[in-house]
């Protein structure tokens, strides 16, 4: 049993099962998904089993059960928290290795010239997905463009710079940096 977990990470998924058990629905990953969450919302959290005799007063009392997962030192902004959680994507943008790198590495926004291609139907304000070239989430935001104008503006660079697709007050990463 692990009693303590300050940030999850893929170490830490590594050694979740997937699937459910015959006596809960979602399973580990879910619940532990479901922890991070608020732990990114400055919760502390206990993953505990509810057959154990007392647990909620033994974990108050300061007692050790189950897996605790510390709050994040710096939480989301609420904002934000809805932002990646909250809101359903309408669609993705698949981005390059340098927009990921200047996404995930150097905190800044999803231009347009770092865009290998456009999935689903989106508009101006709605919640899209970043992935990067292999087809993994790395971060949610808000879209300044719409798909047609993101897909017909993708890998493109003018005089004036690139387009700006997500900006960064308004995209929240998924991952920690590797």
């Amino acid at each position: 049993l692990v009693h303590a977990i300050v940030e999850v990470d893929d170490h830490v998924r590594s050694f979740i099962a997937p699937g459910t058990s015959d006596l809960g629905t979602g399973g580990m990953a879910s619940k532990l998904e479901a922890a991070r969450r608020a732990s990114l919302s400055g919760a502390h959290v206990v993953i505990a089993s509810a057959d154990a005799p007392q647990v909620v007063q033994r974990i108050l009392a300061g007692e050790i059960v189950g897996t605790h997962l510390h709050a994040v030192p710096r939480r989301l902004k609420s904002r934000k928290h809805w932002i990646a959680y909250t809101l359903r994507p309408s669609g993705a943008a698949v981005l390059d290795a340098g927009a990921t790198r200047a996404v995930v590495e150097g905190g800044r926004s999803a231009l347009c010239v770092g865009i290998l291609g456009v999935r689903g139907s989106f508009v101006v304000g709605d919640a899209i997905s970043l992935v990067d070239a292999a087809g993994e989430e790395i971060a949610r935001g808000l879209s300044k463009l719409s798909a047609s104008e993101a897909a017909r503006l993708a890998g493109r660079a003018d005089d004036n710079g690139s387009a700006v697709l997500v900006h960064r007050d308004d995209l929240v990463l998924l991952r920690p940096q590797r």
